[in-house]
């Protein structure tokens, strides 16, 4: 992989930088391997609100200024929190990217996290999560993984209000201490770029940011509970997650398990789309997901429907998990799962942002960076019998469990 350069900076924090020929624009990101996954019960939310804090002030920028000096050149300066990990970007014209690196490596050392600060930010994202809880489709996902999913694997990011009003600034800025290390860091740039020209400046910002304290352990036994849990609330549908175990990211046949989700529900030809929807009218949306950890999965369908079909809607879910497992799926089906992934892995490949986030996610979970020609290969490795194999693991009913939100 000529175009790709992986170096450490001067205090060990690993730098990635692909050149992408013919592309006009350079995204970089630096990725903190801490989550919600990572928090203690009194921390829930934490790594959330500490990427807020991110943006509230430096020792020489104000938070207007940090708002303010990106959009001034055109580029796009965000960051995000998930379970696994906390992510800060730019995206720039190429000669402004010594500008993006200059930002990223104030607001990653230099943040103030002032006092008056850290308690408006937090009635900030109270906020937020009152507006989540008042979308019922977007809250029954975080309550379904937060149900299922034994101990800190079923972390919410947002925290709730309890947790966060209990988040004293001690408790802060231990957490940045414990997390915010070298070595559980990581720089990715792809686009139009100068590899010694990035290193270098990268080098100087944050080659010398030290904290010796260390990272935190990842949390032991990823348990999928076997259980129906209700949240009853007041509803024009009934919001409804079915799931089961799933693969980790790291196991082999984990593209199986992807090929397995495609069928089910992966598009509008999917088997519980045409049947669910098309076919019977008992919901608008219906469709699967994972959530993927290194140490297990979660396999989940989602519908939304009514009060008078939901159960109905649950059954036809269970007897496909059925099918599938005693019967498998047909050529037909694996062949067109195959290519929606490798439409979607060449799709991504389009896109400075999503090359350097691929390259960041790849580092952190295999300690390298995967070829296309790699990962395209062992997509279209797959093979009915794997699927097959994948599809027993998966639908196990001693792992089945149902989330329902609404008014029943």
């Amino acid at each position: 992989m000529k175009n790709l350069k992986i170096k450490k900076l001067d205090n060990g924090m690993t730098l990635l930088m692909e050149r992408i020929p013919g592309v006009l624009s350079v995204s970089l990101g630096v990725f903190v391997k801490t989550g919600a996954i990572h928090e203690k019960p009194e921390e829930s939310g934490v790594s959330h609100y500490l990427e807020h804090m991110m943006f509230k002030g430096t020792k020489k920028r104000t938070a207007k200024e940090i708002s303010e000096v990106i959009d001034r050149e055109g580029g796009i300066l965000n960051a995000y929190t998930s379970r696994t990990k906390t992510a800060y970007y730019v995206k720039l014209l190429p000669e402004k990217i010594k500008l993006g690196i200059d930002i990223l490596s104030d607001i990653l050392t230099h943040s103030l996290f002032l006092p008056e600060e850290l308690e408006k930010e937090r009635n900030v994202i109270i906020e937020e999560i009152h507006m989540y809880e008042d979308i019922p489709e977007d809250t029954i996902h975080d309550e379904n993984v937060r149900l299922v999913l034994k101990g800190s694997h079923g972390n919410t990011v947002l925290g709730t209000e309890k947790s966060l009003k209990g988040i004293s600034e001690s408790v802060f800025r231990n957490y940045y201490k414990e997390t915010y290390t070298p070595e559980n860091m990581l720089i990715a740039a792809a686009g139009k770029l100068e590899f010694e020209e990035v290193y270098d400046r990268l080098n100087k910002q944050l080659g010398k940011y030290k904290n010796p304290t260390p990272k935190r352990n990842w949390p032991e036994g990823f348990t999928v509970l076997k259980k129906e849990n209700i949240i009853k609330r007041k509803t024009n549908q009934i919001h409804l997650c079915v799931n089961t175990r799933d693969l980790s990211i790291l196991d082999p046949k984990w593209y199986a398990s992807v090929a397995v989700s495609n069928t089910l529900g992966g598009g509008m030809s999917s088997r519980l789309f045409q049947k669910v929807r098309e076919d019977l009218g008992l919901a608008y949306a219906i469709y699967t997901y994972g959530s993927y950890y290194p140490d297990g999965g979660l396999f989940t369908v989602y519908a939304g429907t009514t009060k008078k079909d939901y159960k109905k809607v649950i059954q036809i879910i269970l007897d496909e998990f059925k099918a599938v497992r005693d019967k498998g799926i047909t050529a037909a089906e694996l062949e067109k799962s195959k290519n929606q992934t490798l439409s979607g892995v060449i799709f991504g490949l389009e896109n400075t942002k999503n090359r350097m986030e691929r390259m960041a996610n790849h580092y952190m979970l295999f300690g390298r960076v995967i070829p296309q020609e790699e990962t395209m290969a062992e997509i279209r490795g797959v093979t009915r019998k794997d699927v097959e194999a994948v599809a027993r693991y998966l639908f196990d009913e001693n792992y089945y469990s149902t989330t329902i939100l609404g008014d029943i």
